[in-house]
């Protein structure tokens, strides 16, 4: 007896109903979850909605006053210092040194004697021609007494006479040489380096040193653009910066050169500098600021509250608003600056509270509180409009 293959049951009816009726009570139970959070969530939007903003807090900054000013347009040029006497000491005659009087880098007083050259050759016609002189002298004495007494002619009364006269020429002309061979210093003056030995033969002409006079003044020469030359006049100041000593000072202009330079169109000019510190030597260079032009206004401003970007230049200016302080943002054009001030042109009025410091905080429109101000109170106080000038404003030029 063979047996029959068993199928497999199909699950009833009532099975699948409960599997189907399982699913749907979880997907419904999902949904109400998120349903439920969907709804926590708008009345957490709405009540933050409802809920005021919270308070606006000021930016602390440092406030100052733009102050007016007034100033020239400069021109920057470059220098040379010169002493008001200066010259190259040279031999005159050649000869033998027989004396130095002086010393690399020493002073030297006016007519002071330098160096001496060897005179006995001159020394010795000297005598000879003091001789002949004292005979031409007694011959031109007896031919006059002579011709008082008709005992001789005109002529050899003449030549008497020039006798005389050549041997006292020949006497100069000996002692100007010996003059010349004693070297003096013409006026006080620092001596420069020298490589100068008793017995060292000088030709003619031998350049020995240099003198710089000494004087309570030194001259600064300096060429500057035509356009300039025509505005500037003998009496203006200008100001010398000596870079490696970080001084600065003041000089005057004493001379125009009467025309321009053919190749560079410039004109030189020279300028006095009385008192001028012993760290300034002459030949030294030195950097010479001319003013020139009518007076500029514009107004001071730390340099800062500037602030420069890829749209322009700008500085915050902070005016009232409903009783708070808010920083407004301008557009400015800057001419130069003043020590640690800025030169406005335009953007900035006079008497205008700027941020001097902390710009790189502020925004246009944001609100601000005087740091300075909120240190010196000791109680929380409302910010105030009203503050002191800086006191880097620099005054008007």
């Amino acid at each position: 007896m063979t047996s029959q293959p068993t199928r497999p049951q199909k699950p009833s009816r009532r099975r699948w109903l409960q599997k189907a009726f399982g699913s749907l009570l979880v997907i419904g139970g999902v949904l109400g979850l998120l349903a439920g959070i969907a709804y926590a969530k708008s009345r957490q939007i709405q009540a933050a909605m409802a809920a005021p903003p919270p308070p606006e807090m000021p930016v602390a900054v440092t406030l100052t006053t733009a102050q007016p000013t007034t100033f020239r347009q400069t021109s920057v040029v470059i220098g040379n210092l010169l002493a008001p006497q200066s010259i190259t000491l040279r031999t005159e005659l050649a000869g033998v040194v027989t004396r130095v009087h002086m010393t690399p880098g020493g002073s030297v007083e006016k007519d002071a004697v330098l160096v001496e050259l060897d005179t006995r050759s001159e020394q010795a016609l000297l005598k000879s021609a003091e001789a002949s002189r004292k005979l031409a002298d007694s011959t031109l004495q007896r031919s006059q007494r002579l011709k008082l007494a008709n005992a001789n002619s005109a002529s050899e009364l003449d030549i008497a006479e020039a006798e005389l006269t050549r041997a006292e020429a020949q006497i100069e002309e000996l002692r100007v040489r010996i003059d010349k061979k004693t070297l003096r210093a013409p006026f006080a003056a620092h001596v420069g380096l020298f490589d100068l030995h008793v017995g060292q033969y000088l030709v003619e002409g031998t350049e020995i040193t240099t003198l710089e006079g000494i004087a309570d003044y030194l001259k600064i020469d300096f060429a500057m653009p035509s356009h300039v030359a025509d505005a500037v006049s003998i009496g203006d100041q200008v100001a010398l910066h000596v870079g490696a000593a970080g001084i600065r000072l003041s000089a005057t202009i004493v001379a125009v050169d009467a025309a321009a330079n053919a190749l560079s169109r410039s004109v030189t000019a020279r300028a006095r500098l009385d008192n001028p510190p012993d760290i300034l030597q002459p030949n030294d260079s030195v950097r010479v600021t001319v003013p020139y032009g009518p007076p500029i206004a514009a107004r001071l401003i730390p340099a800062t509250a500037i602030r420069r970007g890829p749209s322009g230049t700008l500085a915050f200016v902070v005016v009232e608003i409903e009783g708070q302080l808010r920083a407004q943002s301008r557009d400015v054009v800057v001419a130069g600056s003043d020590g640690p001030n800025a030169r406005v042109l335009s953007g900035v009025e006079a008497g205008e509270v700027v941020v001097a410091d902390g710009s790189f905080k502020v925004f246009d429109g944001a609100l601000v509180a005087d740091a300075a101000a909120a240190l010196d109170s000791t109680e929380p106080a409302a910010p105030t409009a009203v503050v002191e000038p800086a006191a880097n404003a620099g005054a008007a030029q």
